[in-house]
């Protein structure tokens, strides 16, 4: 509640309101410094808003994995919590204060804290769940995004929040979600796999453990049992080191788990995504839609990507990763090259906007139960504990920088070519099935306390030869 919808919120929340808020921009600088803004310097300055989020959010999804093994996850976690407070507040004060530098300050901080969510949550609930849960776990997050984004598309129709009046409510309304997960703070557990393997504290583990898994639970033994070997191996083995970048990526054994994680975290930008719902308004307008029906059928469209995170809930814990992604990006770019085609035949056949509708549907559908969640839980299975954390932070770096460049290239492109700019959303997805099927290997099962099974190594000198 803390971390997960107030990262998708943050993400959805500004494209609706954005022509009231600019207005506001406009008339704030004129009222305070007298300042007249021309139509280049206010798209500047919005543009630098804008990229502000996403930039904080490279260097949150950076940041971290120092501090996570040093201060703790439970308590990183909290430090999260109060970035999300006062970014919430900074943006609810805007308005009344008639302050733009709070608006750009809060919107920093949004996306600082939605960069630490990107790699913490998984990281955390993948370490104090049960071993049958922690594929599982590693779906939170995309779920809780998928349903922020969805409360920031409702709460921004004009008949709520998005009006002139409350704009700033709308902008700071995951607060409320914020509050909720501070008064929880108190009754989180530290992760035991922390206290066993990076703080050498076993006593406060097996504490953890009992309040986890239930007192003189068999479980609770089996899974202590586990991390006490694990943490004998450490203290003899590779992992006994503290890890960081340049180590992970002069690493030989740990060379296919880095790029396999880097890969599936920019491919699950590149596969198109933020360009489908950008073209879903005008899809549902040429099928007839008037624009409040068409904002309702978008509302709908990303109502649909919660729906199928949650049913990637049973998909996770059962499936293999591997045919899941495979299946997933097939759908994709089956889905992108019938819209493609749809989009280009509309102006003749008005008829083929339901073929456009549906190939976006079957699109959203497809993303949903793979490329969706598996690129964020891919790490937390891939790394043993000691580069667990970089690999974590290096993904959630790739997939914020990826975002950037989707963000910033995509309206050139989609100017210049139009519904073309597919073409390069169906090449990177074809690419990326390419090297699943090669190198991609399975982590279903696999122990979260162990380093990588004998698949990654021997996969590993498969990736060396190739590249």
């Amino acid at each position: 509640m803390g971390s997960c919808i107030p990262n998708g919120y943050s993400l959805g929340v500004i494209n609706t309101p954005q022509e009231i808020i600019r207005g506001w921009m406009r008339e704030s600088l004129w009222e305070r410094y007298r300042i007249v803004l021309n139509a280049e310097q206010e798209v500047t300055l919005w543009s630098v808003i804008v990229s502000l989020f996403v930039g904080g959010g490279i260097l949150g999804s950076s940041m971290g994995p120092v501090v996570a093994d040093r201060m703790g996850r439970r308590t990183f976690l909290l430090l999260n919590h109060v970035l999300s407070l006062s970014s919430g507040l900074l943006l609810l004060g805007a308005r009344v204060a008639n302050s733009v530098e709070m608006l750009v300050l809060g919107r920093f901080i949004s996306g600082l804290f939605s960069g630490i969510a990107t790699w913490l949550v998984p990281l955390y609930l993948g370490e104090i769940a049960p071993c049958a849960m922690r594929g599982v776990m590693g779906v939170t997050l995309p779920l809780g995004m998928n349903a922020g984004v969805v409360i920031s598309q409702i709460l921004g129709l004009d008949s709520l929040l998005g009006t002139k009046e409350c704009w700033s409510y709308l902008l700071g309304g995951f607060i409320v979600m914020v509050a909720l997960a501070l008064m929880l703070q108190a009754f989180l557990p530290e992760s035991p796999t922390y206290y066993f393997l990076v703080a050498k504290d076993q006593a406060k583990g097996h504490d953890e453990l009992q309040q986890l898994r239930g007192p003189n639970s068999k479980q609770a033994e089996a899974e202590e049992a586990a991390l006490e070997v694990a943490a004998g191996a450490l203290k003899t083995g590779e992992d006994a080191v503290r890890w960081g970048v340049g180590d992970v990526v002069r690493s030989q054994l740990y060379r296919l788990p880095l790029l396999t994680t880097v890969l599936l975290n920019a491919g699950q930008q590149f596969a198109g995504i933020n360009a489908v719902f950008y073209y879903s308004t005008l899809i549902f307008r040429s099928a007839g839609l008037d624009l409040h029906q068409s904002q309702g059928a978008s509302i709908g469209a990303g109502a649909i990507n919660v729906v199928m995170g949650i049913m990637a809930v049973p998909l996770v814990r059962f499936c293999r990763r591997r045919a899941l992604l495979l299946w997933s990006l097939v759908g994709c770019v089956l889905s992108q090259a019938v819209l493609l085609v749809a989009l280009q035949v509309i102006p003749y056949v008005p008829a083929a906007a339901y073929l456009a509708i549906a190939a976006l549907l079957a699109f959203v559908l497809a993303y949903g139960f793979g490329l969706g969640p598996v690129p964020y839980m891919v790490a937390m299975e891939l790394f043993p504990v000691g580069p667990r954390a970089v690999g974590i932070a290096m993904g959630g770096t790739t997939n914020w920088s990826s975002n950037l460049i989707v963000g910033l290239t995509f309206p050139l492109i989609q100017e210049f070519i139009g519904e073309f700019s597919f073409c390069f959303f169906i090449l990177s997805s074809s690419l990326l099935i390419m090297f699943v099927y090669k190198f991609l290997p399975e982590t279903l099962g696999r122990d979260i306390a162990s380093s990588p099974a004998s698949e990654v190594e021997r996969r590993g000198p498969v990736l060396q030869r190739t590249t």
